[in-house]
């Protein structure tokens, strides 16, 4: 075999890979400085003085701070688990629940979540990035509903789209609007008026 037959190795890649630790410490520090002082206020300067990073670290992974911030957030809120109680009023419950006590903790994500949605009315491109966040998080829920379908449960015809926004509607304007109690009563309140008899 010819040395030009010869399988050649894959070259090695260039650069040091990136350090999970180091991103941890960024994102971290992102939904720290967030919290405190607003997407807007938050400074690259900041954030790497905290992070005890540099700032080419933090530009070299994220070319923007809204974006960095999405990405603190991904890491800091998971998606909302998959429910499969054998009923669509069961699983609804348990994921609105589970929506419920996030939203009632006083984890550093729920301060920053006002500042992403104000920051996005006005760059189309961390609105996309949110809106990708966004639909991420109704999956199970329309999960639950197509199975409340094929049971009978569900209306065939029903808009699922729209009564997944009935359903979380509620709850986002509570939390970032009127604050009015988000708990067990209303999620009750919420469901009969919903998808009643479930």
């Amino acid at each position: 075999m010819s040395a030009a037959d010869t399988p050649q190795a894959d070259p090695p890649p260039r650069g040091r890979p990136r350090s999970k630790e180091l991103d941890a410490s960024i994102l971290s520090a992102t939904l720290e400085l967030a919290a405190e002082v607003g997407i807007n206020g938050m400074s690259m300067d900041d954030l790497a003085q905290r992070a005890g990073v540099s700032k080419a670290s933090i530009y070299r992974r994220w070319p923007s701070k809204e974006l960095l911030v999405i990405d603190a957030l991904r890491s800091a809120m998971g998606p909302l688990d998959a429910v499969d109680t054998g009923d669509v009023g069961g699983d609804l419950r348990s994921i609105l629940g589970d929506l419920v006590a996030r939203f009632s903790s006083k984890e550093r994500m729920n301060d920053v979540l006002p500042h992403l949605i104000e920051v996005s009315t006005h760059d189309p491109a961390l609105r996309v990035e949110l809106e990708a966040y966004t639909q991420l998080r109704r999956v199970p829920i329309r999960a639950s509903l197509e199975r409340g379908v094929a049971r009978g449960e569900v209306s065939p015809d029903a808009d699922l789209d729209t009564l997944i926004d009935a359903l979380l509607g509620p709850i986002i304007y509570r939390r970032l609007l009127t604050g009015g109690p988000i708990d067990t009563a209303f999620i009750e309140r919420l469901m009969a008026l919903v998808v009643p008899g479930r």
